[in-house]
């Protein structure tokens, strides 16, 4: 009886070892394949001015605060990779800024917001030259062409 069992067991570990070499794989490809795109895509500049607005040759988009679904995205056309920290004020906190440790505390806690960008994709049935999806803080966010 114990014997069935250990080789049970021993049969049980070797599939699930396989499963995650699978898995570990899996992952590993679609690494590869996104940073190959990453690397063809053009760069959308963030205003850094207004945090709301990218904008790529000549034309400016205002990221809404609407989502898109992930099934209404169609291929990526550019990104923004940027990654930023500002306070109440919008301003800009830098490295060194956000690292520091207050001893005595302001008497008012400072609120900070942090934006993370990404790519930049195509919305289905509509032209880029009206709206396109951002990813901002891992979601879809709606752009419109500003007027």
């Amino acid at each position: 009886m114990k014997r069935n069992f250990s080789l049970f067991l021993l049969l049980f570990m070797a599939l699930l070892f396989l499963g995650a070499c699978s898995t570990l794989n899996d992952l590993k490809q679609t690494a590869e394949k996104n940073m190959a795109i990453d690397r063809t895509l053009p760069k959308y500049q963030l205003n850094k001015e207004n945090f709301k607005e990218i904008s790529y040759q000549g034309k400016t988009y205002v990221i809404q605060d609407s989502t898109v679904d992930r099934e209404r995205l169609q291929e990526p056309i550019g990104k923004v990779a940027e990654s930023v920290t500002v306070n109440e004020k919008n301003e800009i906190l830098s490295k060194e800024e956000l690292r520091k440790i207050e001893i005595i505390p302001k008497k008012k806690d400072e609120k900070r917001f942090h934006f993370n960008f990404g790519w930049v994709y195509r919305i289905k049935n509509t032209s880029p030259d009206e709206e396109v999806a951002v990813v901002v803080n891992h979601e879809y966010r709606l752009a419109k062409i500003k007027k």
